[in-house]
């Protein structure tokens, strides 16, 4: 029996500027660093139906947050490319509850949710009521109304979401955020999403600004690194210098 592979597609819905300091913890304070928002397509090489990981969110509530956002782009302009719509998605993972990551699960009406247990517990939670840890928080009733509607399973740690992807908890930056690996034509790839930022995270063990646990924001990066068949093939989340990556369509550019 064959193994599927996969190739890896970077969405990106627009970028702003920040503080370096947010994406590298205690670093570069002072400093600004463009910050682009990706949600990604895992695409099956034999042919088989893509999966989504995150997704997105709407250009009022980036705007709301964040008047200087530029270039936005909508989910449905960049599946488009793939001759998908937002309704056709059959399966959506989610890496964590943060609002860049899942603030538009309506627009995924035939989509079924992968999202860790821990994730939801704690959201859910009392530690979840101060301003500074919830001013992050997506849309926590559309994830009540998923799990209500059976729509949305609850994982454990590590669990297969189809031939050849995995995912795995980390925590750290939320206490339930996971990351996702997956079997490409070179070897085993890891997207890291938050749990590193940029590059430079795992290069210099430095986790990211924004994080729950600083302990387990440092060993979810040498999870990352254990996980990859090669450096290069670990993906961050928000990395400028992905910007530069081959663009196969516009907004999309193609990782492996």
């Amino acid at each position: 029996m064959s193994e599927t592979t996969y190739n890896l597609y970077a969405l990106c819905q627009g970028s702003r500027v920040c503080d370096a300091s947010w994406l590298l913890y205690l670093s570069e304070s002072g400093r600004t660093r463009t910050l682009p928002y990706f949600f990604w397509v895992l695409m099956p090489e034999d042919g088989g139906k893509p999966i989504v990981i995150d997704t997105g969110f709407s250009e009022d509530a980036q705007k709301a947050r964040n008047p200087d956002y530029a270039d936005y782009r909508p989910q449905h302009e960049l599946l488009k490319n793939f001759d998908l719509k937002p309704s056709q998605v059959e399966t959506m993972i989610v890496s964590h509850l943060h609002w860049d990551h899942f603030a538009s699960p309506r627009l995924f009406t035939g989509a079924r949710f992968y999202l860790q247990m821990r994730e939801l517990d704690f959201w859910r939670s009392d530690a979840a009521e101060y301003h500074f840890i919830n001013h992050f928080l997506g849309d926590m009733e559309e994830a009540e109304k998923l799990l209500e509607a059976g729509r949305m399973e609850l994982v454990d740690g590590e669990a297969e979401i189809a031939d050849g992807v995995r995912v795995h908890w980390t925590g750290g930056h939320t206490p339930g955020h996971q990351i996702i690996r997956f079997r490409t034509a070179r070897g085993w790839a890891v997207l890291a999403v938050d749990a590193a930022y940029l590059y430079r995270s795992l290069e210099s063990m430095i986790p990211p600004g924004i994080h729950i646990h600083v302990d387990d924001a440092l060993r979810a990066l040498e999870t990352v690194k254990d996980l990859a068949s090669a450096p290069d093939l670990i993906f961050a989340g928000h990395d400028e210098t992905d910007l530069r990556r081959e663009e196969v369509y516009p907004g999309v550019r193609l990782f492996v």
